[in-house]
């Protein structure tokens, strides 16, 4: 591996409010070179993703307390989520 070629010059984070009814990860288009990670604390409820509104509660799962494997995408605005229970806030760092 090279690194110089896998290294970003930077990266983008953020936290997201996610309830029972599904949201954009942000409404704004970010552009992305390599993708996302959500973190999902624990204490609250599982987080769905998918790439609509409709698809979001039947999308890939992040269970509470764990952080999502790299999402490979190339916008932000492109992930739904929604919680399997309650309001929860996740954190999210995209390169």
């Amino acid at each position: 591996m090279q690194i110089e070629k896998e290294s970003l010059p930077e990266f983008k984070s953020g936290t997201v409010a996610v309830t029972t009814t599904p949201v954009q990860l942000q409404a704004a288009s970010l552009p992305l070179r390599k993708g996302v990670y959500l973190q999902v604390p624990s204490g609250g409820g599982d987080v769905s993703v998918g790439i609509n509104s409709a698809m979001a509660s039947t999308g890939f799962l992040v269970k509470a307390g764990t952080v999502s494997p790299m999402l490979y995408i190339d916008d932000l605005n492109k992930l739904w989520l929604v919680s399997s229970s309650g309001s929860v806030s996740i954190t999210w760092m995209a390169f």
